[in-house]
């Protein structure tokens, strides 16, 4: 699906929705074409739109950052398809994203909808990886008044570990650095990126994680050459939908080679917004 399987990960962790993502100065700008522009307008004056018209124009929306139009092209072709994986998945992306730019009290109803669509979603395809990870960290980040659950989280975590085992191990880091298990989660972020032993030839499922590896490989293992390679393979796969800006594994890369050069106000935008890179300093570092 390209950017409509990613387009989740602009909210990914879903903590934003009761905290903040990372701002957006430090992502490039996203441009709106006259591609786009002609092509929003040209399905926007149709009287009678079909399906496939509706669901491009809605990805045209969420493209453009029209997430409020996109939402409510998305609620209606759910309604009308409820069937459709690719709806569910990015009625759930389109709510988490309007979430994280809401107050807490106004984003409930977003949240909700959120947590629904990807439920539904992961019903339709089981074997769906993204899915089954938003769900990891949904069951882990919300409030149990709002179905979150570490009973359920363990559950997708069973489920991610049989369907790949290198993210298997990342997110069972991740859950454990969640919860609070420092010992546990240091023992699978270091099976993760143990399994990484060629970066160029190694297949990495979700772009993501090729950042994840490379804090690991910058910090636990001290592998410069294996985490400028990772750090590298991100930028250069980088696209909207990814967590975390290039400027952030530019910045390493920059550590890296210059060492005795270090921004100093980078460094702070790591600890306040990159919660792997704080977990390790303020841990193990």
């Amino acid at each position: 699906m390209g950017f409509a399987q990613r387009i989740v990960f602009l909210f990914f962790c879903v903590s934003v929705a009761f905290g903040q993502r990372i701002p957006q100065s430090f992502f490039e700008p996203v441009e709106v074409t006259v591609e786009q522009q002609n092509r929003i307008q040209a399905l926007d004056t149709l009287v009678e739109k079909s399906e496939e018209e509706l669901a491009e124009l809605a990805m045209l929306y969420a493209e453009t950052k029209g997430y409020v139009e996109s939402f409510e092209i998305f609620e209606k072709l759910v309604e009308s398809h409820p069937e459709k994986f690719e709806y569910q998945y990015l009625l759930g992306g389109i709510s988490g994203i309007l979430a994280s730019e809401l107050p807490q009290m106004k984003s409930l109803p977003y949240v909700r909808t959120m947590k629904s669509a990807f439920e539904v979603a992961s019903e339709l395809q089981p074997e769906a990886l993204e899915v089954q990870l938003v769900l990891l960290e949904l069951y882990t980040e919300l409030p149990w008044v709002l179905g979150g659950s570490y009973k359920k989280a363990e559950e997708r975590l069973t489920v991610i570990k049989s369907l790949e085992e290198l993210e298997g191990f990342l997110a069972e880091g991740y859950f454990y650095r969640a919860t609070k298990k420092n010992k546990e989660a240091l023992v699978a972020y270091l099976n993760a990126i143990n399994e990484v032993q060629h970066c160029e030839t190694t297949a990495i499922v979700e772009n993501n994680s090729l950042y994840t590896l490379a804090v690991l490989a910058f910090y636990l293992q001290k592998d410069m050459t294996k985490a400028s390679c990772l750090f590298t393979r991100y930028i250069a796969n980088h696209d909207a939908g990814d967590a975390f800006p290039k400027s952030f594994a530019r910045h390493y890369l920059q550590k890296i080679e210059t060492p005795e050069q270090v921004d100093e106000g980078m460094e702070q935008a790591l600890q306040t917004h990159d919660k792997l890179t704080s977990w390790i300093q303020n841990n193990f570092k």
